[in-house]
């Protein structure tokens, strides 16, 4: 599923991507690659705040669109 569809306080896994190279490259530089384990914090004004390892990450919603997790 999307990773926009998750809920808030949900530990989700990243599964593939489905954006260009470019985004793809600018999402691994903050640490989300396929396998990578996240964790949804908080969901406000159209950005999702994901934990990353020890990392907090926020991405906009329509990127949220692109990642695949499980």
């Amino acid at each position: 599923m999307p990773l926009v569809f998750a809920r808030v306080g949900q530990k989700c896994i990243i599964r593939k991507f489905s954006c260009s190279c470019e985004i793809r490259m600018r999402m691994v530089n903050m640490g989300l690659f396929p396998g990578c384990p996240i964790e949804i914090l908080n969901s406000m004004n159209g950005t999702l705040l994901l934990k990353v390892g020890s990392a907090r990450v926020m991405l906009e919603k329509c990127l949220a669109h692109q990642i695949h997790v499980s």
